[in-house]
């Protein structure tokens, strides 16, 4: 289920249009995005850990690349409250963090630096 909805996220992620520096997401940053997702949790995740989706994103860094707001962000850990950004939403912010970085994933640590690794983004 989590591939097909990343498979599908990612189609509509290429087709969706570029930021505002002209580019977009190459298959292979899209691998890379698929090896953090797997590492990271399911797309609804709020598990109170500071993080939140899929590619677990601090409620302050999903904000400032303009996410939408959301209510597990005042509800840290409680199911009642799930992460319920769709996974292109996830995956669009994803891109404009990774492009913020200086085009690397170091805003996922450990994670980031082993996924880079599964190729080379060519923007």
């Amino acid at each position: 289920m989590r591939l097909a909805l990343l498979t599908a996220s990612a189609a509509l992620v290429l087709a969706a249009p570029g930021s505002a520096r002209g580019s977009h997401p190459s298959p292979d940053w899209l691998s890379q995005a698929r090896c953090i997702h797997l590492h990271e949790g399911p797309w609804a995740a709020n598990t109170g850990n500071g993080y939140f989706g899929g590619m677990q994103f601090a409620a302050k860094t999903w904000l400032r690349m303009q996410g939408s707001p959301q209510p597990a962000f005042a509800h840290p850990g409680d199911p009642a409250y799930p992460f319920t950004a769709t996974p292109l939403a996830q995956l669009q912010i994803a891109w404009r963090v990774w492009l913020g970085d200086g085009r690397s994933w170091r805003s996922w640590g450990a994670v980031g630096t082993a996924c880079a690794r599964v190729a080379s983004p060519v923007p």
